[in-house]
């Protein structure tokens, strides 16, 4: 029997999410509960083309329809998240989702379709390697993580832990600090933040596989990451951290021992996720020996056209940049997610 696509049906979700759990290529942003995630927060029109050949799923693409007044109509795979794209037993189901998308870009009149890989892509759109992702198989116990991390990095680790008392916590309770210190990092960086209910609402889809973490000294949160987890990968996707905290290596600190405790929940790569080349992000991940992995970024456009340049890196972007750095603790927090929806 041959391969066809269809939308997903709700009542199809298990078998769906299941077949993206058990496919290598995997990942959180894959899964059906990113979807209604993002249509929830940001009421994006959510769609998912699933491939089926003699009653089994072969193959997988989740997508959300974004308006915008800048970048106009486009499908994406998917919004938020770092990686995407089609995910398919065979080349059959590849052949026939990409169809199947490109069809669903032309009836939906998107100006795009985008599809973000990690690794080379099974398609051959046009292709944006903007970003690295940075991913690290983790050792088999916890105390070969510190021996792994570069000698500068590890003496940072061992003076945050042993001159600064710097220890890690872990708890739902965190969350205030979490989001404080996450909103100061991002306007200090003058980028738009999403509203805490947008966190709130992760949290509660992900359930025990979302997490969050926090370095303190004494009393004080020095830095907090919330983490996802799928199958023996761990993401540490959003953090934040407090303006002093490197000086203490408190970063540095919370990564180390946030990688000890992956190795303790059964983890067996850990997985830094996505950054600009060249940023400062992406020189702390190469300073904890994480080296860079290309992503695909693929576009195809239904009536011609070029990908768009919203980023830090885009020099037309460096005044907004300054605006959003500039703006008061509680008006980044007000306008954060109102500019968010826009650059998925």
């Amino acid at each position: 029997m041959s391969t066809y696509v269809e939308l997903l049906d709700r009542r199809q979700v298990r078998t769906i999410d299941r077949f993206v759990l058990q496919h290598p290529g995997g990942t959180p942003f894959h899964e059906s509960r990113w979807l209604d995630l993002v249509r929830a927060s940001f009421g994006f029109e959510t769609r998912t083309l699933v491939a089926w050949r003699d009653g089994l799923v072969v193959g997988a693409l989740p997508l959300a329809l974004v308006t915008a007044p800048i970048t106009g109509r486009r499908l994406v795979s998917v919004p938020f998240g770092v990686y995407g794209g089609i995910l398919a037993a065979d080349d059959e189901a590849v052949g026939a989702l990409d169809h199947g998308a490109m069809v669903l870009a032309r009836t939906a009149d998107a100006r795009f379709l985008e599809l973000r890989y990690l690794g080379p892509g099974p398609t051959a759109h046009q292709s944006v390697a903007l970003h690295e992702t940075y991913r690290a198989d983790l050792p088999p116990t916890p105390e070969g993580v510190l021996p792994h991390i570069p000698r500068k990095a590890r003496a940072e680790v061992r003076k945050a832990i042993d001159r600064h008392g710097v220890r890690l916590v872990e708890g739902r309770e965190l969350f205030e600090e979490f989001y404080r210190l996450y909103v100061l990092n991002k306007r200090s960086l003058g980028s738009p933040v999403f509203g805490p209910r947008y966190f709130r609402r992760l949290l509660e889809l992900y359930g025990p596989r979302a997490t969050l973490h926090a370095v303190v000294q004494e009393s004080q949160v020095l830095a907090a990451v919330l983490s996802l987890q799928t199958r023996d990968v761990l993401y540490p996707y959003y953090s934040g951290a407090f303006p002093g905290a490197d000086r203490l290596g408190a970063n540095n600190a919370m990564y180390a021992l946030l990688m000890e405790e992956a190795v303790r929940r059964g983890c067996r790569v850990f997985d830094f996720g996505r950054s600009r080349k060249g940023s400062g992000a992406a020189a702390f991940k190469r300073h904890m020996g994480f080296l860079p992995a290309p992503l695909d970024y693929q576009f195809y456009f239904p009536r011609g056209g070029h990908p768009p340049a919203i980023h830090p890196g885009n020099p037309a972007m460096a005044l907004p940049q300054r605006l959003l750095a500039a703006l008061p603790l509680w008006l980044a927090r007000l306008v954060g997610p109102a500019i968010m929806r826009h650059v998925p």
